[in-house]
């Protein structure tokens, strides 16, 4: 894998240890994949045990299978891409908010949409979704659908004649703590509810793609100097396999030699020392 991606060997190390931990692969679907982290951990500036260990956790929440991970990398780096979220963020919030996204029928790469477009908005999205999972507690009561519940209070709070009761409008559905702020940012135009569902486009191989326009000469010696570190690793294996049976016989020499001097006396011993010195 060091010699195929321009990264370290700890690096390499860690990332094939985590993915055989976390998704139980092996073989060349360990590789493959653990070198797609590699490459979205460098473009992300994360490490990379961390990014396994979210992206599998926010994979966990919504049920998506561990052979549609490259494409969840793909869908996470694009929306990074497009809106500037820290990935790692990103994720976690996805594992934090996945049962209410999937309850308001949202996918996984309907909800990477949606909170990362929320943050690129400036509207904060653990608010808005604490809100939200309130919002829906108080819709399921009134016998009425998320959808419904949300595009009523859509038209509401853009056509309330001041900011005062559209904040007591939101209120009512998602709490003192995060109506407030959700009434202003609709009134604003930052969040629409009408438009949740931001589903992430174009995605396709972007993190290869990326990655690939990133590299120059210096990744290129990286990957030589590790394939040489390879390399030289095995020689020196083979040529230790060699040496050893000769490095045996010549610690038997010497381990007799250091038991022969021991039995000398201190005179003798003093002896041969200030012969060998004026020699």
């Amino acid at each position: 894998l060091a010699t195929s991606i321009p990264t370290d060997f700890d690096t390499a190390a860690n990332a094939v240890g985590e993915v055989n931990t976390r998704f139980g692969l092996t073989g060349d679907e360990l590789e493959d994949l653990a070198g797609q982290f590699v490459k979205f951990a460098d473009l992300n500036n994360t490490d990379v045990s961390t990014s396994i260990d979210l992206v599998q956790s926010a994979m966990a929440a919504f049920g998506v299978e561990t052979e549609d991970a490259a494409d969840v990398l793909d869908i996470l780096n694009k929306a990074g891409q497009d809106t500037g979220v820290p990935l790692d963020q990103l994720a976690a919030s996805l594992t934090t908010n996945g049962t209410a996204l999937q309850e308001m029928g949202f996918g996984i790469n309907e909800s990477v949409g949606f909170l990362a477009n929320l943050d690129k908005s400036g509207v904060d999205s653990a608010s808005v979704m604490t809100g939200l999972k309130k919002a829906l507690q108080n819709a399921t009561k009134d016998g009425k659908s998320m959808g419904d519940a949300l595009s009523e209070l859509q038209d509401d709070l853009e056509n309330t004649d001041s900011d005062t009761e559209a904040a007591q409008k939101a209120m009512e559905l998602f709490g003192n703590k995060a109506g407030p702020a959700i009434a202003q940012a609709v009134r604003d135009g930052r969040l629409s509810f009408d438009e949740l569902s931001a589903t992430v486009t174009d995605w396709g191989d972007s993190v290869n793609d990326t990655f690939n326009e990133t590299l120059d000469p210096i990744d290129q010696w990286q990957m030589t100097m590790n394939d040489l570190k390879l390399a030289g690793a095995e020689v020196g294996s083979v040529i230790g396999e060699l040496l050893a049976p000769m490095l045996q016989k010549a610690a038997d020499v010497i381990r007799d030699l250091k038991q022969k001097w021991d039995e000398l006396s201190p005179g003798t011993q003093q002896a041969i020392v200030a012969a060998a010195g004026v020699l």
